[in-house]
């Protein structure tokens, strides 16, 4: 058999491509060589059809004139915001290739309708009383897909970006997993055994024990020789739990979702360092303009060591717009900070290094990339300027018990640290502790409209006692 030739296309009958603005079938046509005899007798080759189980508006699928007929760089260019699609044709061209070579090696030249019934089986399992049972995977697909709808629309209250942003993260947990053990998690199966032995293969993949080449997954795997620590695995637990919960409307579920011993414990995992503000200051000081990388490290640390915004805020703050008091004596510049984690929003005051960097961005804030990328940015920069000093990592792993390392400090610096080193520093300055915390730990906002107009006001006094404060401290990098 011939290496077979995959070709997308939408199954749409409508000439019309002014008319095609809603959602089609995504369809696969596999051709692999079989031939069979034609009318006069001539041989001719006969593909197979199957559907990929995906929908996608045709404007993202190849270009109107060319009749919509998939083009690799549109639909790339849509994969850049949402891969749901790409992660699917990724399966589904792993497993043809895993049926060609079974095929070739066994010496077989199947019948299309036998490639096709073999490919549907490796993709969804075996179907009974013709009904195909869901995937855990394929739910998380669609949860992916509806919220990202939802959103777009503001049809729905409670979805963010961040939200979808771990069921994306589950995604590829639930990928790795299967490319690894060669096993389809399907809800019916998925029982407390299972459940665990799925944690075990994610963490020895962290461990770089099991190799795994997914796809799906542009940025390398990280791993870490020690495994997940407890606190991290717990919070994957209750992200793949959440989605269980979700399901239990839909399918039968065997496994007990009450079971409280389904997520680790709490865990005293911690790191014993801030970054001190004469660290601050030489960061401020040193130009490493020529550096793409390092330079956005360098605005980062800066905005939020003299913030103590979390990264998703800091990520969100490009989209907002800097406002200016001048009343009473007082002139400065703030953000209005939405923080989604805890539902929170506060006034922050910017400090006058921050400005410095507006003024190089029309007054915005600069634009972020992912969290994994800026911390590698991060280790990048300190290790540059020689931020070394020897600090203790305490990590409760999930397997490998307590484990204490003594590293140099850009070796394990990411934008998490910055919210500690915000307070650190204010707090050795004898900032008052509630001063700060009107700044890190906001009030959560009231619902009803008069509350939060009046909740604006109290966000806007909070950051004029902070402003005061501010101005008691004698340092080059505390002004406005």
């Amino acid at each position: 058999m011939k290496t077979p030739h995959i070709r997308y296309y939408l199954e749409s009958k409508n000439k019309d491509v002014e008319k095609r603005v809603v959602e089609e079938a995504i369809m696969v046509e596999v051709n692999y060589g079989y031939r069979v005899s034609g009318v006069n007798g001539e041989g001719r080759t006969k593909p197979f059809r199957v559907a990929l189980k995906a929908m996608i508006l045709p404007k993202d699928f190849g270009r109107k004139e060319n009749n919509f007929i998939y083009d690799e760089v549109v639909f790339k260019k849509y994969s850049r915001k949402n891969n749901t699609i790409k992660v699917k044709m990724g399966f589904l061209e792993n497993a043809i290739h895993e049926l060609e070579n079974h095929y070739v090696v066994n010496r077989i030249m199947p019948k299309p309708l036998e490639f096709k019934e073999a490919l549907k089986i490796k993709l969804y399992g075996k179907q009974e009383e013709g009904i195909v049972e869901q995937t855990i995977l394929n739910f998380v697909y669609n949860k992916i897909k509806e919220d990202e709808r939802n959103l777009k629309i503001e049809q729905k209250k409670g979805i963010s970006e961040g939200t979808i942003k771990s069921y994306r993260t589950l995604s590829h947990h639930l990928e790795n997993y299967q490319i690894a053990t060669d096993d389809i998690l399907k809800f019916s199966t998925f029982d407390e055994i299972k459940y665990w032995v799925f944690w075990n293969v994610l963490n020895d993949i962290f461990k770089g024990k099991i190799s795994v080449k997914n796809p799906n997954q542009p940025i390398k795997q990280r791993t870490n020789v020690n495994g997940y620590s407890a606190n991290s695995l717990q919070k994957h637990q209750k992200n793949l739990l959440r989605v269980l919960r979700l399901a239990k409307k839909e399918h039968k579920l065997i496994l007990d979702l009450e079971d409280e011993s389904l997520i680790l414990k709490n865990s005293e995992s911690m790191k014993d360092f801030y970054v001190s503000e004469s660290e601050l200051q030489k960061i401020i000081n040193t130009d490493v303009s020529h550096d793409v990388k390092m330079q956005r490290a360098k605005e980062y640390s800066i905005i939020a060591g003299l913030t103590g915004m979390r990264f998703e805020s800091m990520f969100d703050g490009v989209n907002e717009t800097i406002e200016v008091y001048k009343e009473d004596g007082f002139d400065f510049q703030y953000i209005h900070s939405k923080q989604n984690k805890t539902k929170t929003e506060v006034y922050i005051p910017l400090l006058k290094p921050i400005q410095d960097i507006l003024e190089k961005h029309d007054g915005k804030f600069p634009k972020f990339p992912i969290n994994q990328t800026i911390n590698e940015d991060l280790k990048d920069l300190f290790k540059y300027l020689e931020i070394d000093e020897i600090v203790t990592i305490t990590k409760v792993t999930y397997s490998e018990g307590t484990v204490v390392r003594k590293v140099p400090k850009y070796a394990v610096i990411s934008a998490h640290d910055f919210k500690h080193t915000f307070y650190s520093n204010l707090y050795k300055h004898k900032v008052r502790r509630s001063i700060i915390d009107n700044i890190t730990h906001p009030d959560r906002v009231q619902k009803n409209a008069m509350a939060k107009v009046y909740n604006r006001a109290n966000m806007l006094d909070k950051a004029i006692m902070f402003v005061t404060e501010i101005n008691k401290i004698s340092s080059s990098i505390y002004q406005f």
